[in-house]
């Protein structure tokens, strides 16, 4: 099997859908050998901050030396960006090698009459076995829904469990209340491994730098030599897609702000960083997602918005998330392509009407837009 036959593999398997229990993990990562219990792992839960406190963490581990893996969830920019050593992601030639040896054991489970695997614990068992065989100090493993009964959460003893930011969300899978929410998330935390929450007070980059900073001590007291070196770490950490400035002239800022706690987190970042400035959104969500309370949150805050139609199959049509945000504000617009609003936003800052732009709203429209952005930008 080559790189595009491990792709298309992976594609045909978005039919599985996503499935929460642990069952097929299971079985599947047990006729793999159970790499997960080669593993040192950080466990991650919550509803916001999970990836950006893992790269603060991350980036304090490399600092003081240790070999690290993070699988995290979901491509946002670059293939294999999710499953890297080091921050190197994984080799096309490694997806291939693990890719072809799941999909044989996929195909055994289905003629025993077993469920077939859905990518997403697929995925998972590939980023496993590549971790095992890499022989890792630490691997920070990110939960794709809920906690308990995510297809990461099937790691018998674990190094720290970590609970970021929890709000509603995925309200239908994991519960109606922040409280239901919580205890699904806190189901990462087995045999009584240590445990970090996020506090709820600070800026979005304060909490998550806090938590990472807590995470590192923990571990400090396991034998990990962290303490020179986290002041070091969170220096140099980069998260790409969140609040991430991808121009200077006009200021031009990519978020991934996709659910109402993160959108309210962006308000408050807004209000502490921006008060003066007037903005131009550019917006588009998923379906599934209480768009109608964002909207609510944060639809005020912009001088104009432009929405957009995520390349999405849960996407929300840009007229329909428009017609939502007219009833906060006055200056909205429904565009037909990603590139309209990009360019619109652009010319607006240029024409001295807006004096920045940012784009936000579900993870899948980030690349896109910075393509478009560094596209018109440099024409």
């Amino acid at each position: 099997m080559n790189y595009k036959e491990a792709k298309e593999y992976l594609n045909s398997t978005n039919k599985y859908g996503s499935v929460l229990g642990l069952d097929s993990i299971k079985e599947l990562l047990g006729r793999l050998g159970n790499p997960q219990d080669k593993l040192n792992v950080v466990h991650f839960a919550g509803t916001n901050g999970k990836g950006s406190t893992m790269a603060y963490l991350e980036s304090i581990l490399l600092c003081a030396g240790y070999s690290v893996g993070k699988y995290n969830s979901p491509v946002v920019f670059e293939e294999r960006e999710n499953i890297t050593v080091d921050k190197t992601p994984i080799s096309e030639e490694d997806v291939a090698k693990y890719i072809e040896i799941i999909k044989e054991n996929c195909e055994s489970m289905v003629d025993e009459g077993l469920a077939h695997p859905t990518r997403f614990e697929i995925e998972t068992a590939m980023a496993f076995m590549f971790f095992a065989d890499a022989e890792l100090d630490v691997c920070l493993i990110e939960c794709g829904m809920g906690g308990r009964d995510d297809a990461t959460n099937v790691f018998d003893d674990k190094l720290l469990a970590v609970i970021t930011n929890i709000s509603l969300d995925h309200t239908k899978e994991l519960g109606e209340t922040i409280e239901e929410i919580k205890e699904n998330k806190e189901g990462i935390i087995k045999n009584g491994c240590p445990v970090v929450y996020a506090g709820t007070m600070g800026s979005i980059d304060e909490i998550n730098q806090e938590t990472a900073i807590r995470a590192a001590e923990k571990l400090q007291k396991q034998g990990f030599k962290l303490k020179k070196h986290i002041e070091e770490g969170i220096k140099v950490t980069c998260w790409p897609g969140r609040m991430e400035i991808i121009c200077e002239d006009p200021l031009f800022i990519i978020d991934g702000a996709h659910n109402p706690g993160a959108v309210l987190k962006l308000r408050d970042y807004i209000d502490l960083h921006f008060t003066n400035k007037t903005i131009t959104f550019i917006m588009g969500v998923l379906a599934d997602k209480d768009f109608t309370e964002e909207a609510n949150i944060i639809g005020k805050k912009a001088k104009k918005i432009y929405t957009i139609t995520p390349n999405n199959s849960r996407a929300l049509s840009a007229n329909k998330l428009s017609d939502v945000l007219s009833e906060y504000n006055e200056e909205v617009v429904a565009t037909k392509k990603i590139e309209e609003a990009v360019e619109s936003a652009i010319k607006d800052c240029k024409n001295n009407e807006s004096d920045m732009i940012i784009a936000f709203g579900s993870l899948s429209i980030l690349r896109d837009i910075k393509e478009a952005a560094n596209k018109i930008l440099n024409s």
